[in-house]
């Protein structure tokens, strides 16, 4: 059996690891609210990916789009086709042939996801008479483009990536 002092000095160095474990985690949440609240600068468009792909590639981190965003960006390559990259199945390649291509968990849509993010009707990929789109559809969670949501119809281009609810999209030429 152990003397009492012992029992009563490890008593403390637990109580003290505790209240360390306690002042952290409270701290780590204040900053993420702290962060979350706070306005961020605009994102710079990122360049296309050029890198090799794992086989499931990560979710998009979620910002905020900034509104001027369209105006400032560079000539960018037209898309030829989306490529669906599926949790559980081998990647889905849909050609961008002047059809309408909506995203969801609804047997209506025309890539059906099983991604429990992801809305009955989440997005929509259209053609509006020049360009490329991509719009929300009033999705719960959120579509992103090159990991900035989407509020309102937003151009897609080669090299984008989108993300719809946990899925990721890529849009290639």
């Amino acid at each position: 059996m152990m003397p009492p002092i012992v029992l009563t000095l490890l008593q403390g160095l637990f109580l003290l690891l505790l209240y360390v474990f306690v002042a952290r985690a409270v701290r780590a949440v204040l900053r993420d609210v702290s962060t979350a609240s706070a306005p961020r600068p605009a994102p710079s468009p990122a360049p296309a990916a050029t890198t090799k792909r794992s086989k499931a590639p990560r979710a998009p981190q979620r910002r905020e789009a900034a509104p001027s965003r369209e105006r400032t960006e560079p000539k960018r390559t037209p898309p030829g086709e989306l490529v669906v990259h599926l949790a559980n199945d081998r990647p889905k390649v849909m050609p961008l042939d002047g059809t309408d291509i909506t995203f969801g968990r609804s047997p209506e849509a025309t890539v059906q996801l099983s991604d429990p993010y992801t809305s009955d009707q989440h997005a929509r990929v259209h053609h509006d008479g020049s360009r490329w789109v991509i719009t929300d559809l009033g999705s719960t969670n959120g579509t992103f483009v090159n990991q900035v949501k989407v509020t309102a119809p937003t151009p897609i281009a080669a090299g984008d990536q989108l993300g719809i609810g946990r899925t990721v999209v890529e849009v290639r030429k």
